[in-house]
């Protein structure tokens, strides 16, 4: 495989190589691709689980419905924030 890359970033990975951070091209490269890929993972791994949390806190709210009154969920939130 042949891979064209600037200038500005060929001069990048030499230095990064000469520096001592990397042994090769390739090892840059699959490093990347590893960081790439967890950064990824991570993010969809984070929003599964608030989309998990939502759900539970949903469940659980309609499981154990409080009556309020003449005072909605969201008014009864923002009086806790003022606290």
């Amino acid at each position: 495989m042949t891979i064209n890359v600037k200038p500005e970033t060929e001069q990048l990975v030499q230095e990064e190589i000469q520096n001592g951070h990397f042994r090769s091209v390739d090892e840059i490269i699959v490093e990347g691709v590893q960081s790439w890929r967890e950064k990824h993972r991570s993010k969809q791994m984070g929003s599964e689980q608030r989309r998990k949390a939502v759900e539970d806190a949903l469940a659980f709210a309609k499981d154990k419905a409080i009556p309020l009154g003449d005072i909605s969920i969201k008014e009864l939130i923002h009086e806790g924030h003022r606290l």
